[in-house]
């Protein structure tokens, strides 16, 4: 039997982070794909369906926020996860963020352990909401289903 592993997209312009990243986690059996721009990461991610987003904010062209909102607009996309990995660490910023509605937020200079330790986090936090969704409706259909008879 094969298992399904989880796809994670890491949007940031900054090859140097796209490889501390991607050593971080390579070996944790995670599918990783990268994008360099947040349009590039939009297009990735209309591909690929992730199962989690790391983010940059500060980005050219389209900024990290920018490509959050166009991602929520998605259809099937709304509800991925994504967690912010930006040099901005203001109090405005952070809010920003999670008001916009980002699972969580990671300054850099970022450890490494915290990063894979936020990611495992957000999936399986991700991966039970979802096993309770469908819980729920599979209940919600054979609790209708003899009321309609």
């Amino acid at each position: 039997m094969s298992v399904v592993r989880q796809k994670i997209l890491i949007v940031d312009d900054s090859p140097m982070n796209l490889s501390v990243l991607e050593d971080s986690l390579a070996n944790l059996n995670y599918e990783l794909f990268f994008a360099r721009s947040g349009e590039s990461g939009l297009k990735v991610a209309t591909e690929i369906r992730p199962d989690l987003v790391l983010l940059d904010i500060m980005m050219p062209q389209m900024d990290g926020f920018e490509v959050f909102q166009s991602l929520k607009n998605i259809k099937g996309l709304e509800g991925t996860p994504v967690i912010f990995l930006t040099a901005l660490n203001d109090d405005e910023t952070k809010l920003k963020a999670f008001k916009e509605g980002a699972v969580d937020y990671i300054s850099k200079p970022f450890s490494t352990a915290e990063v894979v330790a936020r990611v495992k986090t957000h999936l399986e936090i991700s991966r039970l909401t979802n096993s309770l969704d469908f819980l729920l409706k599979m209940a919600a259909h054979e609790f209708i289903i003899p009321l309609s008879v």
